[in-house]
């Protein structure tokens, strides 16, 4: 068995002590005296002063020991330099508050300010300053990007916290698209930055129909910026998702058009990138989305054998009774993802599809369609390099489900593949479509090959399984589960997987039979509950069960689990047994085997 340590456990131990020493000592033999709020005066443990050329260059000194860490907060962020420069660029009142790291933690004094008594241009001459405001004297109204202005794929993404996450030095680990934080009033939501008269915000939330008011303070050299007496404009249902919505927020991206800034999730779920992202109203609105063509199926390579040389040249395929229709977009991708009884009324397939087939021989470029009452239709067909079949006379209709569901060609009498499924090498399906000459979708159909004729269900295609990668044991330290792990992309199979996780392509069924043995104490009698847990690439759709088989000693166990859409490949695949790790005497005599995985 492979012993390992938990990454969720290296994490927080990584986050641990990035805390602990974000302000402590360089050295940690402290003064031998307390510090208390009274020690932390200015002129006695720090100063301030005002540049005598410039007075809105303020510098920020410790006057503390150089054993303390000193801990800054300031109108342009945090701090942990013993010494701090700051470049005021507004006349105002500002403050500072000076900490120190002790045995008892922090202990911050009470907050000195100074005072600013002009304006200095020179400090708000850099670009980001004019790109967020429109300049000085001027105002910029920012709003959530909906997907539509050729840079975010909705109002937010998420970032790895594990990766570089910095200014113009990040990607995304996952792009959910608009509508993701599930709140139809924001997009009238809008973020106001101007220059006049001081560095001012307003941010109205159309969803909360609130408006609130501050300053700001953008640092370009650590590309942060900081709200007073407001917050970065977000889904007001997303605000338990972290303690930070206004102080050194990261900026990411910021031009003229598009900005994107990022907030650290600290809730329960865990740490996490959430970044927001934003275009300037002025952009939205003259938005002309460049004339590209039309996205298109990408089908893989060697398509064209896949369905012309299966076992010979002549193949009939039959409509999946199963999953026989449904709707894709341009790029061939399905719209509803249904599954085997899973239509909804408006939509329930009718009976006997598997009696509608389309027989095509690429040897003499002919054709037969049969429809289940009889009627039939035959003749020539060309192929194109696009996947594209054209038919030298008419295809016939038939109604295939719902009040007026119909099988057939578009107007050109033409039928485009769509995707093609496929699992280890081997055909297990194929999507046609029918152009909509009123929609930019097609009306897809789904076939199965049956070469030379066959019957018209299709066999369930083994996967294979390495057992000598396979990965098992306490793999949730927070949790009293024995998992198995076939597939993980954040655990250790991601680098060395059992299986290939592109293969598990299906929408019909699962069989997963395994066998563990080498069970001692308590485990050995007790009777457990067992889940899959399965997540499709994408994130959806995704199973976790909680009481697929239940295990009761060694032996050979049988998980079958049918899916509520369409898989395309998987990111997490394991299975979990429910609180037998602690019952187990021996750990390293446990073995387990996948025996075999099938899918349909």
């Amino acid at each position: 068995m492979k012993k390992l340590i938990s990454k969720l456990y290296i994490a927080w131990l990584i986050i641990t002590v990035g805390l602990f020493s974000a302000c402590t000592p360089d050295s940690f033999e402290l003064e031998g005296k307390d510090v208390t709020v009274d020690d932390l005066v200015e002129g006695i443990a720090f100063s301030i002063t005002h540049d005598s050329e410039n007075p809105n260059i303020v510098y920020l000194k410790s006057l503390m020991p150089s054993s303390y860490q000193v801990c800054w907060q300031h109108p342009q962020g945090r701090s942990q330099e013993r010494e701090v420069t700051l470049q005021m660029p507004f006349e105002g009142e500002y403050e500072v508050t000076f900490g120190v790291q002790t045995r008892g933690g922090i202990v911050y004094g009470n907050p000195a300010t100074f005072t600013i008594d002009s304006f200095c241009a020179d400090f708000v001459n850099d670009d980001l300053w004019t790109y967020l405001t429109g300049g000085v004297n001027n105002e910029k109204v920012w709003i959530f990007d909906n997907g539509s202005y050729g840079y975010a794929a909705g109002e937010m993404t998420y970032a790895d916290p594990s990766t570089t996450v910095e200014w113009n030095n990040w990607s995304a680990n996952w792009d959910p698209g608009v509508g993701h934080t599930a709140d139809d009033a924001i997009w009238e939501s809008t973020m106001t930055f101007g220059l006049k008269g001081g560095a001012n915000v307003t941010v109205y939330n159309s969803s909360s129909k609130e408006t609130a008011s501050g300053t700001f303070m953008l640092n370009t050299s650590n590309h942060t910026i900081t709200f007073t007496d407001c917050e970065l404009l977000h889904t007001p249902s997303w605000s338990d998702r972290s303690t930070n919505w206004s102080r050194d927020l990261k900026l990411l991206e910021l031009d003229e058009n598009h900005m994107r800034i990022g907030v650290m999730r600290d809730n329960s779920e865990g740490p996490w990138w959430l970044i927001w992202n934003f275009v300037s109203k002025e952009y939205a609105d003259n938005y002309v989305p460049e004339d590209k063509p039309d996205p298109e199926p990408a089908l893989p390579d060697g398509w064209e054998d896949m369905v012309s040389e299966v076992v010979t040249s002549k193949i009939k395929w039959t409509m999946s009774a199963d999953v026989p229709f449904d709707w894709a977009n341009l790029d061939g991708s399905l719209m509803n993802n249904f599954t085997a009884g899973n239509y909804p009324d408006w939509a329930t397939p009718v009976s006997g599809l598997d009696q509608l087939s389309m027989t095509l021989d690429s040897k003499t470029m002919t054709y037969e369609f049969a429809m289940p009452d009889g009627t039939t239709a035959s003749g020539t067909y060309t192929l194109d390099e696009k996947g594209i079949y054209t038919f030298s006379g008419n295809v016939p209709s038939y109604h295939i489900g719902g009040g007026d569901i119909m099988f057939g060609a578009d107007g050109n009498n033409q039928l485009r593949i769509l995707s093609i499924e496929s699992a280890a090498g081997n055909v297990m399906g194929m999507w046609v479509g029918a152009r909509s000459a009123e929609k930019d979708e097609y009306q897809a159909y789904h076939f199965i090959p049956n070469a030379g004729g066959g019957t018209s269900q299709p066999e369930a295609t083994s996967i294979a399984v390495d057992n000598s990668k396979l990965v098992w044991g306490h793999l949730e330290t927070d949790k009293n589960n024995f998992r198995i792990e076939l597939y993980n992309m954040y655990g250790e199979t991601a680098s060395a997987s059992p299986i290939d996780p592109a293969s598990i392509v299906f929408d019909y069924s699962m069989e997963l039979t395994f066998t563990i043995s080498g069970l001692t104490g308590d485990a050995a009698t007790k009777e457990y509950n067992a889940g899959l847990m399965c997540t499709a690439d994408g994130w959806w759709p995704a199973y976790s069960g909680t009481s697929d088989v239940k295990v009761k000693g060694n032996g050979t166990y049988t998980i079958k689990m049918k899916p509520e859409a369409a898989y395309n490949g998987v990111i997490v695949f394991v299975i979990d047994i429910f609180d037998m790790f602690s019952d187990i005497a021996d750990l390293d005599a446990v073995n387990v085997t996948i025996d075999s995985l099938k899918i349909l």
